[in-house]
């Protein structure tokens, strides 16, 4: 059973092949940690007809998407975080690590918004403890600000946004 003896501890064969197997496949994965180096890109953000703005950290790529404002205990007054995606769908949002209590708003192709949610922190260690957060309607971007942020300025389904890059 045990093909290979090293200081007295027996490994099997198959072991130590799916171990560097492992191995070499970690090491050549890229980083999703973004480097000290990364650039954080903003867009402003205008919401319409209240005329309300935000500075949006840009979430355009898969691993970005992922982590959103995961593990960050603060959010500026007038911050936030825009997410990108390729298609429209029904594109569900979770608080998994995210310790802020957030709104996201859902925005259709032509940057309407279809959909707001308030979404609470999940403290849980299971990310599938925590609920999803599903739009009502199809979108193809998605806004997440401070709860506070669309109640102070009456933002609601069917208003606009404008984008400034």
């Amino acid at each position: 059973m045990f093909s290979h003896l090293q200081r007295g501890i027996a490994f099997p064969v198959p072991l130590l092949s799916a171990c560097a197997i492992l191995l070499a496949m970690t090491l050549s994965l890229p980083s999703r940690a973004p480097s000290a180096n990364a650039a954080v890109t903003y867009h402003q953000l205008t919401f319409l007809p209240v005329n309300a703005s935000i500075k949006a950290e840009i979430a355009a790529t898969e691993p970005a998407r992922e982590k959103g404002l995961m593990f960050r205990t603060s959010l500026d007054k007038n911050s936030g975080m825009i997410f990108y995606f390729e298609q429209t769908g029904y594109h569900a949002f979770y608080m998994y690590n995210t310790r802020i209590p957030l709104t996201v708003i859902f925005l259709n192709e032509s940057l309407r918004i279809v959909d707001i949610q308030e979404m609470a922190p999940c403290l849980e260690q299971n990310p599938f403890a925590c609920p999803t957060y599903t739009p009502r309607a199809r979108c193809k971007y998605a806004i997440e600000v401070n709860q506070e942020f669309v109640r102070e300025h009456g933002i609601k389904n069917g208003d606009l946004v404008r984008i400034q890059k």
